[in-house]
Order: structure tokens, then C-alpha cells, then sequence
């Protein structure tokens, strides 16, 4: 058995900035939750999706965690996959979708090891 993950969620700190990469399934949604959910604070939250390959429902979750009526989560850099998601699912009027981010592209994401943590 192993402790790598197929993808990861890093929280920027001080902001309300997540980066996922790789895969975001329920592995991945289990591992993070409720580090997630302790960032959330009732204001928009931005996510960084240019990065990931693969999202389940279970991913989706994560994006969608404590959506509301002002406070709906803008999704950077959506890929295909994940807008075919949001809207298959009835999702996409709970997200704003934006291409470009207005700073600079982030580096790479921690060492794997750390993605769960």
C-alpha cells in the first residue's frame, strides 16, 4: 500500500487561493476536506484548476464546499474536462469561470508527500 496521492490541493498561505494538480478524486477529496473546509470563511474563494487532469464528483465537492449566494468560487484556468463536469452536474451557475489569472503564473506544487497534509 501507498501514501501518494494522485493529485493535491495546495492552500496559498494567507489567502483564499487553492492550486490543484493532478488527479481530484475521492482519495484526493478524503485526504483534504477538512483542511479545506477549515480555509472557507464565507467570502470567494479562488482555484486555480490548470493543473488538473482528471475530477470526479468527489472533486467537485471540494470546489463546490460551502457555496453560496455570494459566494460563489472563481475557478482559474478550467480545463475542458472539469466544465463538462460543471455543467453535466447543473453546477456551472455556482462557479465563475476566468481564463486568466491577474498575476503571475504560480510554481510548481509541494513534494507529493505533503499534498495530504
Amino acid at each position: 500500500m501507498t501514501d501518494r496521492l494522485p493529485g493535491g490541493v495546495h492552500v496559498e498561505e494567507g489567502t483564499r487561493r487553492w492550486v490543484m494538480w493532478g488527479e481530484i478524486d475521492f482519495s484526493v477529496a478524503h485526504a483534504v476536506r477538512a483542511r479545506l473546509a477549515a480555509t472557507i470563511d464565507g467570502r470567494p474563494r479562488t482555484v486555480d484548476l490548470s493543473r488538473v487532469t482528471f475530477m470526479d464528483s468527489a472533486g467537485l465537492h471540494l470546489v463546490l464546499m460551502k457555496t453560496g449566494r455570494g459566494t460563489r468560487p472563481r475557478l482559474l484556468h478550467t480545463p475542458e474536462h472539469v466544465r463538462e463536469l460543471l455543467e453535466f452536474s447543473g453546477a456551472l451557475d455556482l462557479v465563475e469561470l476566468v481564463d486568466q489569472a491577474a498575476e503571475p503564473p504560480r510554481p510548481e506544487p509541494p513534494h507529493p508527500a505533503l499534498s495530504a497534509g
